[in-house]
């Protein structure tokens, strides 16, 4: 019955069946192209995940690279600006220290009748004969030799007694000028071995010279001191004038604590007033030497040697010529004058004995 009916409907059936195929492949492609989808969606989520995290990285390391630089940037900015700043703090700390000396400069006491020239200290030369001090001031500013060097300097008086310590400031002597040039000059500081200044005992007026050391010293000795004067640590000693260069009254510095007695004598060492080591401005006095009174005083070395007298013949000797003097005086009477012989030259004229040493000693 089913084949009659078949028979009866092929086309119809036929076409039934074709549909149902159709649409059932149709449902199958379907789900196999939505599962692929889904697979390849899953896929690309996956990788684009990965990339998007990758991407993220990267922006994130690009950030901090740049926000390194510009930190990098900023502390070498800063670190110039430190260094800039410090270089800056020290040219300030400089000049105010300079200024500070500038105006102790103005606020000068008098120190003589003469006027006077600051002038900078370029350099110091210690060696082991000499110690000098070179100045920028020379010849075309007025400086010229002998003339008496002079420095001003804050110096720091402890507390004692109940009193607070304190600070004033003090003039003293420095050297004198021994070479000049156009635009420097140079000093010989009292420390030098080869320095020589009359000075005196500030409390009782007693002369005494005043000697440099050796370059390495730092504290001159003074000498020719009268064994009956009493001196004692801390008295002052000042420039006595008497040597026609330095002018009277001026600080030296102050007695140290060596002190010997060396036959009708005494020396002591001396504590200079100003510190050489921080010798930074000077003051030249230009007073003008008469260097023809001070031929005696050589440069290099400044000292100054007393002539060798021949002893005094005695008068006995003097009384009772030898008999051989006597010959010679009688044979001397006995011929003329015309009878001279003619190779016989005029006699010589007596010289002093002392001429030699004089000479020696200019």
């Amino acid at each position: 019955m089913l084949a009659e009916i078949l028979s009866r409907y092929k086309t119809g059936s036929s076409l039934v069946l074709t549909v149902t195929i159709c649409l059932s492949c149709l449902i199958w492609k379907s789900n196999l192209l939505s599962r692929t989808a889904n697979s390849a969606s899953q896929a690309l989520d996956f990788f684009s995940g990965t990339f998007t995290s990758f991407g993220k990285g990267m922006s994130r390391f690009v950030d901090s690279y740049g926000t390194y630089e510009a930190v990098r940037s900023e502390r070498d900015a800063l670190r110039e600006k430190v260094k800039s700043n410090l270089d800056t703090q020290v040219e300030l700390i400089r000049l105010r220290e300079e200024n500070v000396k500038l105006r102790q400069f103005l606020q000068l006491p008098p120190v003589s009748n003469h006027p006077v020239l600051q002038a900078e200290v370029i350099s110091q030369d210690p060696d082991n004969w000499f110690r000098t001090i070179i100045i920028n001031k020379g010849s075309a500013d007025g400086v010229a030799t002998y003339m008496p060097v002079v420095a001003l300097q804050t110096v720091t008086v402890p507390a004692e007694n109940n009193k607070p310590a304190e600070t004033k400031l003090v003039v003293g002597i420095v050297g004198k000028v021994i070479q000049v040039n156009p635009h420097s000059a140079r000093i010989l500081p009292l420390t030098d071995q080869f320095s020589r200044i009359g000075v005196n005992v500030k409390k009782t007026g007693h002369w005494a010279l005043l000697n440099g050391q050796s370059p390495h010293q730092d504290a001159p000795l003074i000498d020719y001191l009268s064994l009956g004067v009493f001196i004692s640590p801390g008295d002052e000693i000042v420039t006595s004038g008497g040597d026609g260069i330095f002018p009277r009254g001026l600080p030296v510095g102050t007695v140290g604590k060596r002190i010997e007695r060396l036959g009708s004598f005494q020396k002591a060492e001396i504590s200079p007033v100003i510190d050489f080591k921080k010798l930074d401005f000077v003051i030249v006095i230009q007073k003008k030497v008469d260097t023809e009174s001070l031929n005696f005083l050589p440069l290099k070395p400044d000292t100054v040697e007393e002539p060798k007298l021949q002893p005094p013949v005695p008068a006995a000797q003097k009384a009772k010529p030898d008999k051989a003097d006597g010959d010679a005086a009688a044979e001397k009477s006995a011929v003329k004058p015309d009878a001279a012989p003619k190779g016989d030259a005029a006699p010589k004229p007596a010289q002093n004995p002392a001429a030699p040493d004089a000479e020696e000693a200019q």
